[in-house]
């Protein structure tokens, strides 16, 4: 049995996403307790994902080779401000805005936070501080593992880093203050599991900060045959805003708040009390 405290401090944060059971320690995996599924806790990141993405029927899914070989070019400027423009338009903010922005956000917010689809921990290390303290899941290891090097080049150590689908989460029920989904909830199978997934872990009127891609003014999304093809080869769903307030409404979320950038969107909402 390991006696790595860091690895034993793992079995208090997460449970099963399975059947939510408590998790131990077991030489190099967590094992549940009530119905026995090991996970391994390979490097001090947790892998809750228990399946061939490459046989997925997601085309996301499918692709995961490439985003984790796309690590290290993520917070670059080959990725986002290329993204940012030709998706969302001239109007949409730089990465440094949607990143002070999502920190204004959660300014008031203590406690735990959920960074939903991190990768590496791009929003998630600004947001962590003393008072705050993050936990980063993705499907991309190898985003996952470039967020652990940058955190620890960073020196912030209240961020925590897990391999899970946003539809089963490892972690308990109403555990999270806040949740914040950066750029990702557009790439989701369905918009309203995943939302509802995100509920359940997050206490009664705990704030969601996100931004994604609607049918706006500016970009290559303005163009109707151009999210069309991105929805079939891509998996990418560009909202509508009624539409979006309908997914969030129907998993329990209130008090939309949508800020539109051309064809990029910035909202807040909260989980119902």
């Amino acid at each position: 049995m390991t006696t790595d405290p860091a690895a034993a401090r793992l079995t208090g944060d997460y449970v099963c996403p399975a059947c939510k059971g408590p998790l131990q320690r077991d030489e190099l995996v967590l094992r549940c307790v009530t119905c026995r599924k090991a996970y391994p806790a390979n490097g001090g990141i947790p892998d809750f994902l228990l399946e061939d993405l490459a046989t997925s029927s997601d085309p996301v899914l499918r692709r995961m080779r490439t985003i984790d070989r796309m690590a290290r070019l993520y917070e670059t400027r080959l990725w986002y401000p290329i993204v940012l423009k030709l998706f969302g338009g001239a109007a949409a903010p730089s990465l440094e805005q949607l990143v002070r922005q999502m920190a204004r956000t959660l300014e008031p917010v203590k406690g735990r936070v959920l960074d939903v689809a991190c990768g590496p921990g791009t929003f998630g290390r600004h947001v962590a501080s003393p008072s705050r303290e993050v936990y980063g899941v993705d499907v991309s290891m190898g985003m996952l593992r470039q967020g652990a090097v940058y955190a620890a080049k960073e020196n912030i150590s209240n961020i925590r880093f897990a391999r899970t689908r946003v539809e089963s989460l490892p972690f308990a029920d109403a555990w999270f203050d806040a949740a914040i989904c950066c750029g990702s909830l557009h790439l989701f199978a369905d918009t309203t599991i995943a939302l509802r997934e995100i509920a359940r872990v997050m206490k009664p009127d705990g704030v969601l900060s996100s931004y994604t891609f609607a049918a706006g003014r500016g970009g290559i999304l303005r163009f109707r045959k151009v999210r069309e093809w991105y929805r079939s080869e891509h998996g990418l769903h560009v909202f509508d805003l009624d539409e979006l307030e309908g997914c969030l409404s129907d998993a329990s979320f209130t008090s939309f708040r949508p800020q539109l950038f051309g064809s990029l969107l910035a909202f807040t909402a909260r989980k119902a009390a």
